[in-house]
């Protein structure tokens, strides 16, 4: 199989509108906004927002939406607008996710198109997720990193749980 590029050409990320509006004041880096530390919003750029969304959607098993119907808040590839340093383990999990879905003999495993189509898919039903339970922990006296922090943190400890008992 060729190794797949996310940079090479263009590629959309997508989210729903609602959705970025609610995501916003998680985001460090914003147009508006002047910068914001960690503890404010511990998600440097939409981008990480969207790479976690797909993240909660494959570990609560949420299936991806049928079509992505977000708008556009980034562009992958060769452009100077565009996002070209996309993280190599990123697009490597993404990979992954493609040969579960569509299978490893599948020809749209090594299509970067496809692939991106399936991240956006699986963020748009991942984010409504991610969203409603860090919205549920709000506490205003408790830096956002640190909501974010104990939320990993859990589910670390409840996935070593479900599977301290097993053999391999």
């Amino acid at each position: 199989m060729p190794i797949l590029t996310f940079t090479g050409s263009q590629h959309r990320l997508l989210l729903p509108d609602e959705i970025k509006e609610r995501a916003t004041p998680w985001i460090q880096r914003q147009a508006t906004n002047a910068y914001r530390t960690a503890d404010q919003a511990p998600f440097r750029r939409m981008i990480d927002f969207w790479f976690m969304a797909i993240a909660w959607a494959v570990r609560h098993e949420a299936q991806p939406v049928e079509k992505a119907t977000g708008g556009l808040f980034v562009n992958l590839g060769p452009n100077p607008n565009d996002v070209r340093n996309f993280d190599e383990w990123r697009a490597d999990l993404l990979v992954i996710l493609a040969v579960r879905d569509f299978g490893s003999d599948s020809p749209d495993v090594a299509n970067a198109r496809k692939v991106i189509d399936l991240a956006n898919r699986y963020a748009e039903a991942g984010a409504p997720l991610l969203l409603e339970r860090l919205e549920r922990s709000m506490d205003l006296s408790l830096p956002r990193l640190y909501q974010i922090a104990d939320l990993l943190a859990g589910l670390v400890t409840e996935g070593t749980e479900t599977r301290s008992g097993r053999t391999f």
